[in-house]
């Protein structure tokens, strides 16, 4: 099997050729300077009729929700239209799409949300991805893989919060979070995994990949110090009302995963202790 990968150099692109690796598929990497522009249109057909691919796995995106907000035009190039025009090449040839989208396409107004709810975006980026997930589901056989909140150290270079939250706490510095906004984390490594594996099945609709537990950022990052034996006196808590937002913040978008589980029952996801214990220790292979 051949995969066109997108984000390939990206935080979750840098876990997710390992385990793409392993299945013995070969590998179209884009990615870093130089590389496909996802605003032209007709460069993306090209490069997708070069590589003559069976799937494509869609990760690359515009993901920081400032970003999107400030350059609302090259949002919509990149994170919508070049869906569009990925769905557009799979539909017509016939291939595999799979398009990571996010948590954030929900308005946070209830907890545990299923893929049968009804997506309501109030930031600028979840709107582009849920714009984007309509398209990728034009491709007759698409999933629409929506991630929550990643965590994990980095893999690509670039520094993550998990990465500054951390060094800031090895350091000794105290660190504040949220206490009253939640999510349902999973770390990067198993996130790649789950991903893959999907790639390779012949699921299509959408799924909703996060961990099991619905935990503020608060708790989550109490525990990855507990996790790596760090002083989790450091992390201490604040609110969502003691600051100041260009946007509103959806205040829980925690979501049921229920499906995913169903789909993958052999997919281990561990507490977030573990986890992070774990993505510590070299990769075997």
């Amino acid at each position: 099997m051949q995969i066109v990968l997108t984000g390939a150099t990206g935080r979750l692109g840098a876990y997710v050729r390992e385990p793409l690796a392993r299945t013995g598929s070969e590998v179209v990497a884009w990615g870093g300077a130089g590389d496909v522009d996802l605003e032209d249109p007709a460069a993306i057909a090209r490069e997708l009729d070069r590589a003559d691919a069976d799937a494509v796995l869609h990760l690359a995106a515009i993901s920081d929700a400032e970003t999107c907000r400030r350059e609302p035009e090259r949002a919509r190039r990149i994170n919508v239209e070049a869906v569009s025009s990925i769905a557009a090449w799979c539909r017509a040839k016939g291939r595999r799409l799979v398009f990571t989208s996010t948590d954030m396409v929900f308005d946070g107004g209830k907890p545990w949300a299923s893929e049968a709810d009804e997506p309501r975006p109030i930031l600028a980026y979840g709107a582009t991805k849920r714009a984007a997930e309509l398209e990728a589901l034009q491709a007759a056989d698409a999933a629409v893989v929506r991630v929550a909140l990643m965590y994990g150290p980095t893999r690509c270079g670039r520094e993550t919060f998990y990465d500054k939250a951390v060094a800031n706490l090895r350091a000794g510095s105290v660190q504040t979070f949220f206490d009253d906004e939640f999510r349902t984390p999973l770390d990067y490594a198993t996130a790649a995994k789950a991903i893959v594996a999907l790639v390779v099945s012949d699921f299509r609709g959408v799924v909703h990949l996060g961990g099991r537990e619905r935990v503020s950022r608060f708790e989550m990052m109490k525990r990855v110090a507990r996790g790596l034996g760090l002083d989790e006196s450091l992390v201490r808590s604040n609110s969502r009302a003691d600051a100041v937002f260009a946007e509103p913040r959806p205040a829980d978008v925690s979501m049921d995963t229920s499906r995913l589980a169903a789909l993958l029952p052999s997919l281990d996801r561990a507490p977030i202790e573990e986890a992070v214990r774990a993505m510590e220790r070299p990769s075997v292979g």
